[in-house]
C-alpha cells in the first residue's frame, strides 16, 4: 500500500490577509474518501541572535491566540520573491535593532504538518552590530531582552519559553555553539550514590 492521498476536489473556505484555509476531499490509500482541512500560512524565518558575550536577544510580545505575552526569538514572513537569508537579516534588524554579519542556516521545519503547509527556516545570527532600521509593523509592540544563552536554554527546559520556533531554535543553537558557559556543565550519565 502506497502512503499517498489523491486530492479529488478543493474548496477555499477562508482567504484572509495572512492565511487561507481549504477543505480537500481525498482518496485514502485503502480507497475510502475523507475530508482534510488545510491551512496555508506564508513561509517564514526565525533567527537566534547571539552576541559576542554569549547573550541571546529575545522579543516579548502579546499573542492574542493564547492571550498572553511570551518570549520568542525574532521572526518574520518571507516577502514574495525574497530570499530567506534576506528576510532573516531584515527581521533581526527590525525587531532587535542588530544586524548580523554572519547567518548560518540551522534547519527548516514545519510547525504543524497535520494541517498546515507553513514552513520556517531557522538561522543562527552572530557578529551582531548596531542596525540602522529598528522599525517593525506599526501593530507590533515588542520588548527586547538580552539574556545569557544558558538562561534562555533553562527557560526552554522549564517550559517558560513555550513558542515552538523558539524552543527549536534554542535547542539547535545549543548544539552548534561553543559558548564558555555551556562547556563542562554536562552531568555524567548514571546513578548518583
Amino acid at each position: 500500500m502506497k502512503l499517498i492521498e489523491q486530492v479529488l476536489s478543493t474548496q477555499v473556505v477562508y482567504a484572509g490577509k495572512y492565511l487561507s484555509t481549504e477543505q480537500q476531499t481525498v482518496v485514502l490509500p485503502d480507497g475510502r474518501q475523507a475530508i482534510r482541512d488545510i491551512v496555508h500560512p506564508p513561509d517564514a524565518v526565525a533567527i537566534v541572535p547571539i552576541d559576542d558575550d554569549g547573550r541571546i536577544y529575545l522579543v516579548r510580545q502579546y499573542r492574542p491566540a493564547i492571550r498572553r505575552a511570551i518570549y520568542e526569538i525574532p521572526a518574520g514572513i518571507i516577502d514574495h520573491g525574497e530570499r530567506p537569508i534576506t528576510t532573516a537579516r531584515r527581521e533581526c534588524e527590525e525587531e532587535v535593532g542588530l544586524r548580523p554579519r554572519r547567518l548560518r542556516t540551522l534547519c527548516t521545519f514545519y510547525s504543524a504538518v497535520g494541517f498546515s503547509t507553513g514552513s520556517i527556516r531557522l538561522f543562527l545570527a552572530q557578529g551582531l552590530i548596531a542596525g540602522r532600521n529598528r522599525r517593525h509593523d506599526d501593530t507590533e509592540f515588542l520588548q527586547v531582552r538580552a539574556v545569557p544563552f544558558e538562561q534562555a536554554y533553562r527557560w526552554v527546559l522549564s517550559n517558560t519559553i513555550v513558542d515552538a520556533k523558539s524552543i527549536i531554535g534554542i535547542l539547535w543553537a545549543k548544539q552548534r555553539l561553543d559558548l564558555p558557559s555551556l562547556r563542562g556543565r554536562r552531568r555524567p550519565v548514571g546513578r548518583r550514590r
